[in-house]
């Protein structure tokens, strides 16, 4: 016994199922695990994320704490090594001590703040490039704040140094 099926009526209702956007079937697969499959792959829950104003907000942050974890880790080996009875090591560090607190001082900050994601530890991460290699331009623009952080040879060696960085109000 053969069953006689109406091939036009059959594609004529997919055709109408695929035009109302209910399902989304594969050449050879027609069904409703088709569907599930689409939704699962495609569907709302696998789009990626809409970034919110307090994402945005926290990436900025994540800028200005990797900016601070370097002022911060400059001055704080700056003053430690202006100390006498620390072990010799810890002045032959040199710029190396600057990395070093700056380096814990980021890790703090990620764990306080939750700057764990990928964007806000790139942020952080640029954040902390630019404040290191910055120091001379900021030295030389702002050079009455820099002596009053660092000692006023200092602060003049790096205002020398970032002569060519100097903002002033012509342009």
């Amino acid at each position: 016994m053969t069953v006689r099926v109406d091939q036009k009526s059959i594609f004529s209702e997919r055709l109408k199922r695929i035009q109302s956007g209910k399902q989304f079937e594969h050449v050879d697969v027609i069904g409703h695990s088709t569907q599930k499959r689409y939704n699962k792959i495609f569907g709302k829950k696998n789009q990626k994320p809409k970034r919110t104003f307090a994402d945005k907000l926290m990436v900025l942050i994540a800028f200005l704490c990797g900016m601070s974890a370097v002022l911060v880790g400059r001055v704080a080996y700056f003053h430690l090594s202006k100390l006498d009875g620390l072990p010799p090591a810890f002045y032959d560090l040199g710029n190396r001590g600057m990395v070093l607190f700056s380096f814990v001082l980021a890790m703090i900050l990620i764990l306080i703040f939750h700057l764990s994601s990928r964007s806000r530890f790139q942020a952080l991460l640029i954040g902390a490039v630019v404040m290191h290699y910055g120091e001379a331009a900021v030295a030389s623009n702002a050079p009455e704040f820099w002596s009053q952080l660092f000692s006023a040879d200092y602060a003049a060696a790096m205002a020398e140094e970032g002569r060519d960085y100097r903002l002033t109000p012509a342009g």
